[in-house]
């Protein structure tokens, strides 16, 4: 999985966190989301070194931990996989694609993310394609009109572009005038609802 997982823990981070956002029970969400951003998940050695440093209990961090969904307890895939399962996507098969991924991917039941650690499956309410029904959304990049089928390909195509992408120095210094991305703007009713349009 995650590196982090295998090698000792740096909790360097967690006392620096502490210090800076404080040792008061009301802090147990800023440090949460620290941590998440610093670990990408909520590592249980760190967690243990908050309640050491801080006033916070474990039954305080256990039930803000998993109450919110933004906070994860496993350690997280290098690139993370939206499957969206809003109204548009549920009805054309957003099961089917989510079932597809899992199994291509071999992730075991009851896991979200592959032996290898390179990606992990979400399931999230919308991500506002309807029109690209079914959807998925790897980092930044967003894959519409999906079929089961399609998944090995979509995930190939994903990862040539991830390779190829430019180093940011390179970006710094080439200037030669080409277009370097493009921006799409959803115009179906359920974007244009929302102000697409406008934007």
């Amino acid at each position: 999985m995650d590196a982090t997982a295998n090698e000792q823990l740096d909790l360097d981070f967690v006392d620096a966190t502490v210090r800076k956002l404080g040792t008061e029970p009301r802090a147990v969400i800023p440090i949460l989301q620290a941590l998440q951003q610093h670990y990408r998940y909520l590592p249980q050695e760190a967690l243990e070194r908050v309640c050491e440093q801080t006033e916070i209990t474990p039954a305080e961090i256990v039930g803000v931990s998993t109450f919110y969904t933004q906070f994860r307890h496993r350690p997280v895939g290098r690139h993370i996989i939206n499957v969206c399962h809003g109204t548009a996507c549920h009805v054309k098969g957003a099961g089917l694609i989510q079932d597809a991924f899992q199994r291509h991917l071999q992730i075991p039941a009851g896991d979200d993310t592959d032996r290898q650690g390179l990606f992990t499956l979400e399931k999230i309410a919308c991500l506002g394609c309807c029109t690209l029904a079914p959807v998925v959304q790897i980092d930044q990049s967003t894959y519409g009109h999906l079929t089961p089928a399609m998944i090995p390909g979509v995930l190939e195509d994903f990862l040539v572009q991830e390779d190829a992408k430019p180093k940011d120095e390179m970006l710094k210094t080439v200037n030669d005038g080409r277009p370097r991305g493009e921006i799409r703007i959803g115009l179906g009713s359920c974007c244009v609802a929302q102000g697409s349009g406008l934007v």
